[in-house]
């Protein structure tokens, strides 16, 4: 029987090659996201490491929202009186992408997802993350330095002058030196710059420190210090070194994480693929081989060994797909990063892991699926009698049975269930895209189940114009889709699988465009609308001022999404995101419909409340 199972394999080549390519393509996605996500949590650590290894002690504010968002003054000279800290130093950071410097030529620098951000320099080489590779530190208010790389691509030079969009304003400053971020200047594609330690509160428009670092002095107790710089500033969490460390790494394999989810969708929705693939092929390929199989019962072969000779076949084309799967996903996972080269979002250095867990996972998903794909064909195979099998026509499968229409209207209602549920947001954004995910593939189950009783009146409507237009071979080709409806329904299964994605993605995509264009038509009723390139960005506080104070503009109002607590909120300690935009101008910019109240400022800290909002929070 296993002589007998490779010459099945060798005589359906072709078609067989074609069927362990779609398992390859499934195995691969996860395999590259396996070896992509270990390649960079591997180099990312080891950068993460290298950042961390002079912080001895890190503290962070962790003061009651409403409160401020910085230390009090005096908080650094408290941490450096504690015995054991040697220094102490603010780790400033501006938000991102608002420190925007102006290259000679006009041009400011753009990038596909990695951001631009800018530090307070320190001093210290212990604690700093940056050194200095050509020129000088920043000094004073009016310099600034920027990462060797990013110079090098954007044409920014040591000595020469640049304005800079900041917080604050347009300022112009010199770029005093280039640095290297680490020990290979591995940014991940963002661009890294800084500003002297004691000019950066003014040109970020912060209002305090919320973030030091600590060296300890030799032959301390690091646990002890912990504890003492803890008790001494109570609105603070410590971290030591190793929790540093930990956090640096886990703030970068968020981003990893979510690459990886991606890759591993992708995989999950070319392993439901292929399981249609494969179970057609080996139905198809039986159903030819009825007469040799019946051939074999009549020579002595039970219906166990016809079964095993099937899903051995299924076993080496799982082997196989298994085994390519993994260089193939080697193979995307470079090709992946190369993609991500190409849009300007560089990746480091990252060594290729092909741990244990990836190939096990390989195999289990190439010889799995493989395998439970080909059950119920084999099963099928060894069930039909041999003298059944010999007649003709004993290959035409039925429409479906009753515990087959059951199995599937139970499938189909289960998922229009799940998949409303949620549509209505019931619960987190996780329970929502799982609710959704699983019901998409009931009902896929479900109308694949069912199909089959559709097959004969379909395929009589859509082959008419065949039949009158081709003549005979219409007709056959009509006759032939009709034969096996099961056969006919499975294959255009997978099919409607790669449509539906498409076309979800295609439905929802143009539903969240006119959506948002009917928002803005119906509420918007300026002029212009100024926005930057960047999502993240925040523009100078001075623009507001100064767009309202010129003579062509008539009304304008800023925008700011501040995070607030809503009263009565369900949800405690719930924070909502909240616009804040100037009630004066209100009315000759926007279309908003009052049904309570209105828009002005004879209020001291006036606040409008969606109607949905105010419901539910029960405010009045």
């Amino acid at each position: 029987m296993l002589r007998l199972t490779l010459k099945n394999l060798a005589a359906n080549r072709v078609r067989f090659a074609l069927t362990t390519f779609g398992v390859i393509l499934a195995v691969a996605f996860v395999v590259s996201a396996f070896v992509l996500g270990d390649g960079l949590r591997s180099t990312f650590g080891d950068l993460s490491e290298e950042i961390g290894a002079g912080t001895d002690l890190e503290v962070e504010y962790d003061g009651t929202f409403g409160e401020g968002e910085f230390f009090p003054a005096g908080t650094r000279e408290t941490i450096a009186s504690v015995d054991g800290v040697a220094d102490v130093v603010p780790n400033i950071e501006a938000p991102a992408e608002t420190f925007r410097p102006i290259n000679a030529d006009g041009d400011g620098i753009t990038t596909m997802g990695p951001p631009q951000l800018a530090f307070g320099w320190i001093d210290n080489p212990q604690l700093a993350n940056f050194a200095v590779v050509d020129g000088s530190a920043p000094e004073g208010d009016n310099e600034f330095v920027m990462d060797l790389d990013a110079a090098a691509d954007n044409d920014f030079f040591v000595g020469e002058t640049y304005e800079v969009i900041t917080p604050s304003g347009s300022r112009q400053l010199e770029l005093s030196g280039v640095t290297r971020f680490g020990a290979e200047n591995e940014t991940g594609g963002a661009i890294l710059m800084a500003v002297d330690s004691a000019f950066a509160l003014d040109i970020f428009a912060l209002g305090g420190y919320d973030n030091f670092v600590v060296e300890f002095s030799d032959d301390v107790d690091s646990a002890a210090v912990q504890a003492a710089v803890a008790g001494a500033v109570p609105d603070a969490e410590v971290f030591n070194n190793s929790e540093v460390i930990q956090n640096q790494k886990d703030e970068f394999n968020e981003g990893i994480d979510i690459v990886g989810n991606v890759l591993l969708g992708f995989g999950g929705v070319s392993l439901f693929v292929s399981i249609f693939i494969i179970y057609n092929t080996f139905a198809i390929v039986l159903s030819q081989r009825t007469r040799e199989l019946a051939l074999l019962r009549t020579i002595g072969a039970s219906p166990r060994q016809i079964k095993q000779s099937v899903l051995g076949e299924s076993f080496v084309i799982g082997l196989i797909a298994s085994v390519g799967g993994i260089f193939a996903g080697i193979g995307v996972a470079r090709g992946l990063g190369a993609l991500f080269g190409a849009i300007g979002a560089d990746l480091p250095d990252w060594p290729t892991i092909v741990s244990s867990r990836t190939i096990i996972a390989s195999f289990v998903i190439g010889l799995g699926v493989t395998m439970a794909a080909a059950i119920g064909p084999a099963r099928k195979a060894s069930s039909v009698p041999p003298i059944e099998a010999l007649r003709a026509g004993a290959d035409a499968g039925a429409a479906g049975s009753r515990t087959r229409i059951v199995s599937g209207f139970t499938l189909f209602t289960l998922g229009l269930v799940g998949g409303a549920a949620g549509l209505a947001g019931a619960g987190s954004t996780s329970a929502t895209i799982s609710l959704l995910a699983i019901g998409a593939i009931l009902i896929f189950l479900g109308v694949t189940l069912l199909s089959p009783m559709m097959v004969s009146p379909i395929t009589r409507v859509l082959g008419w114009p065949m039949r009158k237009t081709a003549g005979v071979s219409g007709r056959l080709a009509q006759e032939n889709a009709a034969r096996n409806p099961r056969r006919t329904a499975t294959t255009a299964a997978a099919l409607m699988i790669g449509l539906a994605l498409v076309s979800m993605a295609l439905v929802v995509g143009q539903s969240i465009k006119g959506s948002l264009n009917a928002t803005i038509d119906n509420t918007v009723q300026s002029d212009y609308v100024i926005l930057d390139q960047m999502d993240d960005f925040e523009f100078p506080q001075e623009l507001a001022q100064r767009l309202e104070d010129s003579d062509v503009v008539s009304a304008s109002s800023a925008f700011s999404y501040p995070d607030a607590f809503i009263a009565g909120s369900s949800e405690i300690n719930k924070v909502e995101e909240v616009s804040a935009l100037d009630f004066d101008q209100i009315d000759e910019l926007f279309e908003f419909a009052t049904i309570t109240g209105s828009f002005t400022t004879d209020f001291p800290d006036p606040v409008g409340v969606s109607v949905d909002e105010a419901s539910q929070a029960n405010l009045g």
